[in-house]
């Protein structure tokens, strides 16, 4: 018989763990957030960052409540990070909300903007009708009439002749790629793709190319070497399955891919697009379809493969992956998410569809967003930039720059400007942006700092930013507010 540790053992072992955390699995990676295992095609995240911070100010940041454009947070003592004791004070308070991606203000409107909360009120009704959970994957007994009547009406709304319902949004994007692109297979994708295309892009086994950013130029020479490529090997152009991988507005950037020239590019060279709407729907668009509906494009015709994710504008929990009916089919047996994933309790999906009818029928919420979104730009120049004594109005004296889509995105980005007599670090300007994060919460407004979590399954890591989130619920005022806090928190930092 083994012996067994003593109760004093045991305490020793965990008061260990506490103190020092998980040792790494491998040797030479250091405990914490290294980026390794980011799923890239650089191969040198820890090498290339090997002093980067293992913590932020914001990691003891909680998130309690969102009510309209206000959040309730608390701060976690930082002692308390690696010990089990809710017993400790925090310090509890509420703060503007220039966070999270509830652009429409859906999950928690604004009695300004709405009248009631429909979307609560049927979420609540949903709940009271078919319980909580849906009990299974859909294939088999989890399929329930909130799904299909959510289905049919995204459907109708994005004019195209079907749509399948995911659980929630990364599995939609990852299991979509997965189920129409395999081994031998080519994906052409953009390399700033967010987390959950990217691991689409690597469960698919397909063969991979990456392109530049938003670069048109790089994508078509990428496309011309793969056609070259063709002609060396005689191999026809219907041989393999080629598809190009792109966001509608890139969720770790803040800008929009040009979806006009990429089009032009894909009929070119005979690709298929495979397009994720999940952070345009509901912010772009003249009726708030998405960046296809900015460019005046049309799905199924210009983008044969559209997911789109319900967490964001929708305020619910979930996605869609819309098409013709062949797409659409083909998923119900080879989507992963869909096959073996419990389905989508209904009462998120009745959500979901209250919130897509708010959306036609109230279209003043996205006039409100939009609205707010070139309100931002225009004050973040006027009071930011210098752009009397500076011909690049992008600059901001406090060695800030705006790099989003200016005017569109209401996802805004803010980096460090590149300075030659004084370049910082990677680490160092991290630290920056964290501290000007910091000072901003502070002072009652809630940003993010990107730098340290922005690292993990993507092929190209990001510069660190700011970011902050424009959504309908938030006022003139406290746009001014936002505005006043960050050039006052930058000063302090940046000097």
């Amino acid at each position: 018989m083994q012996d067994r540790l003593t109760d004093a053992e045991i305490q020793d072992l965990l008061e260990d763990w506490k103190k020092n955390g998980r040792l790494p699995l491998s040797a030479g990676v250091s405990n914490g957030n290294d980026g390794d295992g980011d799923g890239g095609g650089d191969g040198d995240i820890v090498n290339r960052n090997p002093t980067r911070p293992k913590r932020s100010p914001m990691d003891d940041v909680i998130i309690e409540q969102m009510r309209g454009s206000k959040l309730t947070l608390s701060i976690r003592n930082p002692s308390d990070a690696n010990v089990n004791n809710s017993k400790k004070p925090t310090k509890t308070f509420t703060a503007l909300n220039f966070a999270n991606f509830d652009f429409l203000g859906m999950s928690c409107p604004n009695p300004d903007i709405f009248t009631k909360d429909v979307v609560k009120e049927a979420s609540i009704l949903a709940l009271s009708k078919y319980g909580c959970g849906s009990c299974g994957p859909r294939g088999f007994y989890g399929t329930i009439d909130a799904h299909l009547d959510l289905e049919e009406a995204m459907a109708v709304f994005t004019k195209t002749a079907g749509a399948i319902l995911y659980s929630d949004g990364a599995s939609c994007a990852a299991s979509t790629v997965a189920a129409f692109a395999k081994r031998g297979d080519l994906l052409v994708v953009d390399e700033g793709v967010y987390e959950a295309l990217g691991t689409g892009v690597t469960l698919s086994r397909a063969n991979i190319k990456y392109f530049k950013h938003n670069d048109m130029q790089d994508l078509r020479r990428v496309l011309e070497r793969v056609q070259a490529t063709d002609e060396s090997l005689g191999r026809k152009q219907n041989d393999q399955r080629r598809f190009i991988v792109v966001e509608g507005l890139y969720k770790n950037y803040g800008t929009v891919c040009p979806l006009d020239q990429l089009v032009k590019l894909k009929e070119e060279f005979c690709y298929r697009l495979v397009l994720d709407e999940s952070f345009s729907f509901g912010a772009m668009g003249e009726t708030g379809r998405g960046a296809l509906e900015h460019f005046g494009l049309k799905p199924m015709q210009h983008a044969e493969i559209i997911t789109i994710s319900l967490e964001n504008s929708m305020g619910s929990i979930g996605g869609i992956t819309v098409g013709n009916e062949e797409v659409v089919d083909h998923q119900r047996l080879s989507g992963a998410g869909y096959c073996f994933s419990a389905s989508l309790p209904p009462f998120l999906a009745t959500a979901a569809q209250a919130s897509l009818k708010r959306m036609e029928t109230q279209p003043k919420v996205l006039a409100t967003l939009k609205h707010n979104i070139e309100y931002f730009y225009n004050q973040l120049e006027e009071q930011l930039c210098n752009s009397s004594s500076n011909s690049n109005s992008n600059l901001i004296p406090n060695k800030l720059m705006v790099t989003s889509e200016v005017g569109i995105s209401p996802i805004v980005f803010l980096q460090l400007t590149k300075d030659e007599d004084n370049i910082l670090t990677f680490d160092e300007q991290v630290n920056a942006l964290d501290q000007i994060a910091k000072k901003c919460l502070d002072d009652g407004v809630f940003i993010i700092s990107t730098g340290n979590h922005v690292t993990h399954h993507l092929h190209k890591i990001p510069p660190p930013a700011l970011r902050l989130s424009i959504m309908a619920k938030q006022s003139k005022a406290e746009i001014d507010t936002a505005i006043k806090v960050l050039k006052k928190a930058a000063m302090i930092v940046l000097g």
